[in-house]
C-alpha cells in the first residue's frame, strides 16, 4: 500500500505530519508503521505539534481523555493508565506531559500520547503538609499548616482528608525541559498563599522556597526561573544554585487591580511577555450554560464540594457576570519596566493551567496571529463551583472580542481542561481512538 516508497522518504513524509495524522498513516499497513516506529527511534525531528485541549468526559469512562484538535477541529479520546484520569485533577501542562493529583492528592507527570507516567515526590514532603497515620502504620490524613517563611503562622493547622488536600494546596506546575529526557525539573506554585517549591527528576522530596509568597506564574529562560507576582513584581531564581535566592528583575506595581491574573512566557523572539487576565463586568444578560451544584455544602464541610458534574448544554436563567479580556506587556529587563503592546504580530498566546506559550502563528497556518487561546483557571471553581461551565475562547487582540473554542462544548466543566502541545516522541498508536 505504500506505493513503493522507500522508508526514508515516507519518514520524511511523517516527520510533516501532527498527531492524527501520524495515527492514521502508522496504521495504514506494516511497512508505514515500520517507518513511523524508525522515525520516532531515532528521534528524528516531528515537527511542532499544535495545541490541543486535553480534557475529560463523563460519558467516555473513568480512564479516558479527550483531546480536541484545533488542526481539525475534530475531538479524539486516549485511554490512559491508572489512577484514572477522570478521578485526577490537572495543574500543569508542559513539553506534552500534563500534571495530575491523584484521589490521594499525589502528584503525577503523564503523557497522554504515550501512556508514560512519573510519580512526583509525595505530597507529605511538601513544607506545610504531614501525614497523619492510623493504627495500622497506613496514612489516613493530612495534616495542612498555614505558614510562609516570611510571616510564620497565620492560622491553625487543618487536617484534611486524602482527596481533599489537594482543593487547598495545588494552584499551578511547571516544567523546565521534556522528562523523557530525565533532566528537569518541576516548579510547584501552592497554598498557602502561592508559594513555590521544585523537585528535580529522580528527587524524593520537594524543596521549599520560603523567601515570598503570592506568585501567580513562572517561566523558564536562559537556565533560570521567572516569576511573576500578583502585582506584577517578577523575580529570577537560578535553581542550580545550592543557595536559590531571588533577584527582582522588576518592580511591582502599586496601582495594579487585586482582580488581575498575571501570566508570564516567553515570545519566540527570546523577550519575556507579562500578559494581565483582566476581568471586564458586562451589564448585559448572557445566558448561562451551567447546572446548578448537586452536591452543595453541608454543615460539617463548608467549603464541600460536588463529586458529580454536568455537561449538559441546556439553557438556564439569564444572569450578569465578567467578561475576560487581556493586555500584553513586553518584559524590558535592562529598564526594568513594562512595555505595552497592542498587538502580538504573528504571535499567538496559549493560557491557563498549562505553561503559558507563545508560539509563531507562520509556523501553524490553522491558528489565528494576534490571538491568545485561553481556559478557565479560576481557582473558586474548586469551592463548589464544579458544575459551572468553564470561560474558555480565543481573545482577538485587534477587536477585543472573544470567541468559543467549540460549541456546544463538548468536556466536562470538571476537571477544566487544559492547552497541550502533543510530544508524540514514543506514541503509543493503541492508545488514540
Amino acid at each position: 500500500m505504500s506505493g513503493g516508497l522507500p522508508a526514508d522518504v515516507l519518514m520524511k513524509i511523517f516527520a510533516a505530519l501532527e498527531v492524527p495524522d501520524l495515527v492514521r498513516a502508522g496504521s495504514v499497513c506494516s511497512s508505514w508503521l515500520h517507518a513511523y516506529n524508525c522515525l520516532r527511534k531515532l528521534g528524528a525531528c516531528i515537527q511542532p505539534q499544535t495545541p490541543s485541549l486535553i480534557y475529560t468526559s463523563k460519558s467516555s469512562g473513568a480512564s479516558a481523555a479527550g483531546f480536541y484538535s484545533l488542526l481539525e477541529n475534530k475531538p479524539y479520546t486516549f485511554t490512559l493508565p491508572d489512577p484514572p484520569i477522570r478521578s485526577r485533577y490537572l495543574i500543569g501542562s508542559a513539553y506534552g506531559w500534563i500534571v495530575t493529583a491523584d484521589m490521594r492528592s499525589e502528584l503525577h507527570l503523564v503523557n497522554p500520547i504515550t501512556g508514560d507516567q512519573i510519580a512526583l515526590p509525595s505530597v507529605t514532603t511538601i513544607e506545610q503538609v504531614k501525614p497523619i497515620y492510623d493504627n495500622n502504620g497506613a496514612i489516613h490524613m493530612y495534616r495542612y499548616s498555614r505558614y510562609t517563611g516570611s510571616k510564620g503562622y497565620l492560622e491553625p493547622p487543618s487536617v484534611f482528608r486524602l482527596d481533599k488536600l489537594r482543593d487547598y494546596i495545588f494552584y499551578k506546575a511547571f516544567l523546565s525541559s521534556d522528562p523523557f529526557t530525565g533532566n528537569y525539573i518541576v516548579v510547584l506554585i501552592h497554598h498557602p498563599y502561592w508559594q513555590i517549591s521544585f523537585a528535580r527528576g529522580g528527587d524524593d522530596h520537594w524543596t521549599w522556597l520560603p523567601y515570598h509568597a503570592w506568585y501567580t506564574d513562572c517561566a523558564f529562560k536562559d537556565e533560570l526561573l521567572y516569576a511573576t507576582f500578583v502585582d506584577g513584581e517578577i523575580h529570577a531564581y537560578d535553581l542550580n544554585d545550592p543557595s536559590v535566592k531571588p533577584r527582582v528583575v522588576m518592580e511591582g506595581l502599586k496601582d495594579c487591580p487585586p482582580l488581575y491574573k498575571m501570566y508570564i512566557a516567553q515570545a519566540p523572539c527570546g523577550d519575556l511577555l507579562q500578559i494581565w487576565k483582566v476581568p471586564e463586568y458586562s451589564e448585559q444578560e448572557v445566558e448561562d450554560v451551567s447546572e446548578p451544584d448537586l452536591d452543595p455544602p453541608d454543615d460539617s464541610e463548608y467549603f464541600s464540594v460536588s463529586e458529580d458534574d454536568s455537561e449538559s448544554e441546556l439553557d438556564t436563567v439569564p444572569y450578569k457576570r465578567y467578561t475576560t479580556a487581556f493586555k500584553v506587556y513586553r518584559v524590558d529587563l535592562t529598564a526594568k519596566k513594562l512595555v505595552e503592546i497592542s498587538s502580538l504580530g504573528d504571535n499567538v498566546l496559549f493560557l491557563g493551567l498549562n505553561q503559558s506559550l507563545c508560539l509563531c502563528a507562520k509556523e501553524y497556518p490553522q491558528l489565528k496571529g494576534n490571538h491568545i487561546y485561553f481556559t478557565d483557571d479560576n481557582e473558586y471553581m474548586v469551592f463548589g463551583s464544579k458544575n459551572k461551565c468553564r470561560k474558555m475562547g480565543v481573545f482577538n487582540l485587534d477587536n477585543k472580542i472573544s470567541e468559543k473554542i467549540v460549541s456546544p462544548q463538548i468536556w466536562s466543566n470538571w476537571p477544566a481542561p487544559v492547552w497541550i502541545v502533543p510530544n508524540p516522541r514514543k506514541m503509543n498508536l493503541a492508545l488514540l481512538s
